[in-house]
């Protein structure tokens, strides 16, 4: 069962439609206590860095996903919530982030509209056993900050200068575009990450002869 993390600040509607495309449960917690026992988490995310910090804080989702982290729980973050993953922003300086991704999420730029709105092209960087190989794939994004591409970027994609579309590091996975608003190939990508976590639509029952 996948835990879709509610704090307020993240688009659910429009993902809680892909999985339910994708035939996979799923429960939206607003607390960690709402959350399912076992399973991927799912932490979402669209706005201001701080804001949403202070959001997981009041509903103590911020110190409860390191130690969930580190019992063996997947967790993919998506969008903001992939900058959250990180160990800072510029956006917020004061504010730190969960620290399970390497990196400081840097504005994007110079020379180029900001926000980013719209569709990019995303290639391989290096190889994941989680996820297909989607070079070329055109996925759509809406931000203004991203991390760098490091060790941990599986994909990358350009605006102005590269940056990282979709991290990983054991079993946390980030990704900055909306795979739910971006085509059969970010839903391809999505279920891909999800079943590689853990998480597989139900079994048809047999019929009876």
């Amino acid at each position: 069962m996948i835990t879709l993390i509610d704090y307020g600040a993240g688009n659910l509607a429009s993902l809680e439609g892909a999985l339910d495309r994708l035939g996979l449960e799923y429960v939206r917690a607003e607390r960690p206590d709402q959350g399912a026992e076992t399973g991927p988490l799912v932490l979402p995310g669209v706005g201001h860095f701080e804001a949403a910090q202070k959001a997981l804080r009041d509903r103590g989702w911020w110190r409860e996903i390191p130690g969930l982290v580190a019992d063996g729980r997947p967790l993919l973050g998506i969008c903001l919530g992939l900058q959250l993953l990180a160990e800072g922003s510029e956006e917020a300086p004061r504010a730190t982030g969960l620290s399970l991704l390497p990196g400081i999420v840097r504005r994007l730029g110079p020379g180029v509209k900001v926000p980013h709105m719209g569709w990019s092209q995303i290639q391989p960087n290096i190889p994941h056993p989680g996820l297909p190989d989607a070079k070329g794939a055109w996925l759509y994004f809406v931000h203004s900050y991203a991390l760098d591409p490091g060790r941990e970027t599986v994909y990358t994609a350009r605006h102005g200068r590269p940056f990282s579309a979709v991290e990983a590091r054991g079993t946390v996975m980030g990704f900055q575009p909306h795979p739910e608003k971006s085509g059969p190939a970010g839903l391809l990508l999505l279920q891909s990450a999800l079943a590689w976590m853990g998480a597989a639509a139900p079994t048809p029952e047999a019929p009876c002869n």
